[in-house]
């Protein structure tokens, strides 16, 4: 079977969703399909090119699995504005739909790919060619928007992303979406048959993370003392991550000197962050930029707690693919998310953690002040807890078999 996946992240991108869209290619590879990815340079997440790539229309290269890489010219985003977000969502849109357009005809799409417009633009290509389409919703749109505060609900703007929204849903051969309250969206409010619609939530590989580094090594090099109390953030530094608010938290707790932040991570507010954390008095706050996919473990790993911001009601309309990487990392985590969210839900099922309200430091920093308190031991067991939870829920080998069964049968 001649498979096609269009994926506006794809490695050495370090994202989740870029992983994800790797397996996928490099198991259908394995399992004699053939196997085409169109994808776009890698940039995320600062919004700029890797080193060792040069833009240009288009770029072909071969994975060592057999995995043909198409790599299509678009804009960048290194700020997080609505303009040069859209704008690089139509320019990779353009691009890649030109390469579905004009190649051999593959028997299925998997698209992970910018929502509405670089996804509509491979679902009109996708129609008039007559492929089945596979969509992974990784973001819902509006709502996402809206959360964000970018555009105002029920506006003009909102119903109509929300119509084509459910038009390319409902008229997809299956939609595919990561959370329980994403598949509520698409059943109730985008109407989109049950038949055609399932939930396989992001999986992490067991060995992304080494449980066997301890974090000691690199907390020693970043000058952290084994009696401080390290809190860290270690994702991507954009405007929905809400990193301030956990900068502003520190802010509340400068009187507690032994509690130190560490931000590991690049992204669109990168810069606004390190000049919010340079008006707190000493060094409390720690940024380490850029921060490759090999650092993961002991980054994480050096953590007493990981903190997950998110901003206003984005946790409603996302669920951090950070998370995962978080409980496989056997640390405690503390979230801001919206109270019933699918964020806050798993945190609480899984009993790996805290959570409490967005956008309130003085609530943030209350929490910390109480887990840091806490026995070590129960911290300990709060981390286990989570690492045990996303390997009986969030592996590799219960999600993957899934998703290759909806693309094969769609492309018979």
């Amino acid at each position: 079977m001649n498979i096609l996946i269009v994926s506006s992240v794809f490695p050495p991108e370090p994202v989740v969703s870029a992983q994800t869209s790797a397996q996928i290619a490099k198991t259908l590879a394995y399992t004699n399909h053939t196997v085409t990815v169109i994808t776009s340079f890698p940039s995320r997440p600062a919004g700029k090119i890797f080193p060792g790539f040069f833009r240009k229309l288009v770029q072909r290269e071969r994975s060592e699995s057999g995995v043909e890489i198409v790599r299509c010219f678009s804009t960048l985003s290194p700020e997080s504005r609505m303009f040069s977000r859209l704008l690089e969502n139509l320019s990779f849109g353009l691009t890649g739909g030109w390469q579905v357009l004009t190649m051999p005809r593959p028997d299925a799409i998997y698209a992970n790919t910018w929502p509405i417009v670089a996804t509509g633009i491979l679902f009109m290509v996708a129609r008039l060619r007559r492929i089945p389409l596979v969509i992974s919703v990784q973001d819902i749109y509006p709502e996402a928007l809206i959360a964000q505060g970018r555009i105002k609900q029920n506006s003009v703007l909102a119903r109509l992303v929300s119509w084509i929204d459910g038009v390319i849903a409902r008229n997809s051969a299956h939609v595919i979406v990561i959370s329980e309250r994403f598949a509520d969206i698409y059943r109730e409010q985008r109407r989109v048959p049950a038949e055609r619609l399932s939930l396989i939530p992001n999986w992490i590989d067991s060995n992304q993370i080494d449980i066997n580094v301890t974090g000691q090594e690199y907390r020693r090099s970043i000058g952290i003392a084994d009696q401080d109390f390290l809190v860290v953030y270690g994702g991507n530094v954009g405007v929905a991550a809400g990193v301030e608010t956990v900068i502003e938290a520190m802010r509340l707790l400068v009187d507690t000197p032994a509690i130190c932040l560490l931000i590991a991570g690049s992204g669109s507010q990168l810069a606004v962050c390190q000049q919010l954390a340079s008006t707190l008095p000493g060094e409390r706050v720690l940024f380490h930029s850029p921060w490759a996919a090999e650092e993961t473990s002991q980054v994480l790993r050096a953590a007493d707690l990981l903190v997950l911001p998110t901003q206003h009601e984005q946790s409603l309309a996302s669920v951090p693919s950070k998370l995962l990487s978080y409980m496989l990392a056997g640390r405690p985590v503390l979230a801001t998310a919206v109270s019933g969210s699918d964020l806050a839900d798993l945190v609480t099922h899984a009993q790996c953690g805290w959570v409490v309200e967005t956008d309130r430091p003085d609530l943030l920093s209350a929490q910390i002040r109480e887990i840091v308190q806490l026995e070590p031991g129960e911290r300990q067991r709060r981390g286990a807890n989570g690492r045990r939870y996303v390997l009986q829920h969030f592996a590799k080998d219960a999600c993957l078999p899934r998703l290759l069964r909806i693309l094969e049968e769609a492309g018979q």
